[in-house]
């Protein structure tokens, strides 16, 4: 009977050391989450100054058409003035229906904003669950830096393919 409990208890022992190794290596994950939400307001900062930049210009456009406009009626030639103020009227009508569509870009910061939001309440319960577990983050430095040092590189990148961030990702687990 002794020796049955005594093997329990082993088995017992190393299942919570697997479990805590692999407590440890959410550590590491944490750097990647902070690395992710770096990009999405990044992304979320990018879009809002492409989408001001967007309207500006079309303000612009729709303001040199409209003066262009005014301007038809010295034409003399009817046909040339009706084709001209048509297709004009046409190109405003575009511009303000494309100024419609730009009010995706609020959405999608919304949306990005929700995401951001969920990972940093992510990572925070990783950490309390190594507080808990009583892992220091030193112990994870090494793996820490490794991926730092990766997400740093890509973060660098003019352009970083999705098959990039997919295999540092899976490098580490995520």
């Amino acid at each position: 009977m002794t020796e049955g409990l005594l093997q329990e208890v082993k088995k017992l022992l190393e299942i919570i050391e697997k479990y805590k190794h692999d407590v440890e290596t959410l550590g590491t994950k944490r750097e990647g989450l902070k690395s992710v939400n770096t990009h999405i307001e990044l992304a979320i900062k990018e879009s809002e100054e492409a989408t001001k930049k967007l309207i500006d210009n079309i303000m612009e456009i729709t303001s040199i058409i409209k003066g262009v406009l005014e301007k038809t009626s010295g034409i003399d030639n009817q046909e040339l003035k009706s084709f001209i103020s048509e297709e004009l009227e046409k190109a405003v009508t575009k511009l303000t229906e494309s100024l419609t569509l730009l009010e995706f870009q609020d959405i999608v910061s919304q949306r990005l904003l929700k995401i951001s939001g969920f990972i940093t309440d992510l990572e925070k319960e990783i950490l309390k669950i190594l507080l808990l577990f009583g892992i220091s983050e030193e112990k994870s430095e090494g793996k820490k830096e490794e991926l730092k040092e990766k997400l740093e590189e890509l973060e660098w990148k003019k352009e970083v393919s999705q098959e990039d961030v997919d295999d540092i990702l899976k490098q580490f687990g995520m």
